[in-house]
């Protein structure tokens, strides 16, 4: 990787390179020039009982990449690594990194493989396409091939941001379960209101239009997706907890009893998260309101 394929180079083989994540790969590897193999389960190939020609294809591919859900990931975990070259990079798509990199740490050494192993998330859907936007890696195994890909995806345009399983699976709690769990919990609220859509549109604030528009976009995604980033990630329970502590924390603060200053310690308790960058998301909030009045 990171130089120009030849046709006798060593393929990239994808598992699952038909999902959005593995296809978004499959793009920007072929874009390079690389020569890909693409398993998928959809057309047959399923990688926990591979076929012998994708064993053969596994063997002497530089790099294989698993975009494929966690249960499948960690079925192959400890099967995969035998059937691959050994100096091969092994690379996890997951939206949850802390139970696959527990399984590498067991890994036992009778497997006699020791090769790389990183796994990437890209935070974003691939639909947006990949310039600009973080991508966050944790490196299970480090080896030069881990290097190369890390520094492929920067050169495609992506921002790269190198955390641990344990640090990616606590902060996708906040940006990605908690996140979602309120934007769903704002469509059932409205559903159980029985809000009309045509006279909430009438009347709607920037507020609920931006809000309108990220329920759209999560209750319209695949629910597979969203309901991995609930399921598996250890610390989205926590982050649910804490939104329904908030809600009551909301109807207290709206007693009568409780008056303006119970209200203003709430803002000032909502607003502490944003710290020292307030004034920025502030003005991003300007703009992308400006945005909805063109």
């Amino acid at each position: 990787m990171s130089s120009p394929a030849t046709t006798d180079a060593p393929p990239v083989v994808v598992a699952g390179g038909a999902g959005a994540v593995g296809t978004m790969l499959v793009e920007l590897l072929r874009a390079d020039g690389g020569r890909v193999v693409v398993l998928d389960s959809r057309s047959g190939d399923d990688i926990r009982r591979p076929r012998p020609d994708a064993v053969s294809r596994l063997r002497e591919a530089e790099v294989v990449v698993l975009a494929v859900p966690e249960d499948v990931a960690l079925a192959v975990v400890e099967s995969l690594p035998p059937l691959m070259n050994p100096s091969a990079l092994l690379v996890e798509t997951l939206s949850v990194k802390t139970r696959f990199a527990d399984c590498v740490a067991h890994l036992g050494d009778e497997l006699a493989w020791d090769g790389p192993i990183v796994g990437i998330n890209p935070m974003f859907a691939p639909s947006l396409r990949l310039p600009g936007r973080t991508v966050a890696a944790v490196v299970h195994r480090s080896g030069r091939a881990a290097d190369l890909l890390l520094d492929d995806l920067r050169r495609w345009g992506a921002r790269v941001q190198i955390v641990s399983a344990d640090h990616h699976d606590r902060s996708c709690a906040a940006v990605q379960a908690l996140t979602h769990a309120t934007i769903l919990s704002f469509g059932c609220a409205l559903a159980d209101l029985g809000i009309d859509p045509d006279g909430a549109a009438a009347l709607a604030t920037p507020v609920f239009t931006t809000m309108s528009a990220l329920l759209a976009r999560v209750s319209g995604g695949t629910p597979e997706v969203y309901r991995d980033v609930q399921v598996s990630n250890p610390y989205a329970r926590a982050a649910r907890e804490a939104l329904s502590r908030a809600i009551s924390r909301v109807s207290a603060a709206s007693r009568a009893e409780a008056g303006v200053a119970g209200f203003a310690d709430l803002l000032d308790h909502a607003g502490l998260p944003l710290g020292d960058h307030a004034d920025d998301q502030a003005r991003l909030c300007a703009r992308l309101f400006e945005g909805l009045a063109s």
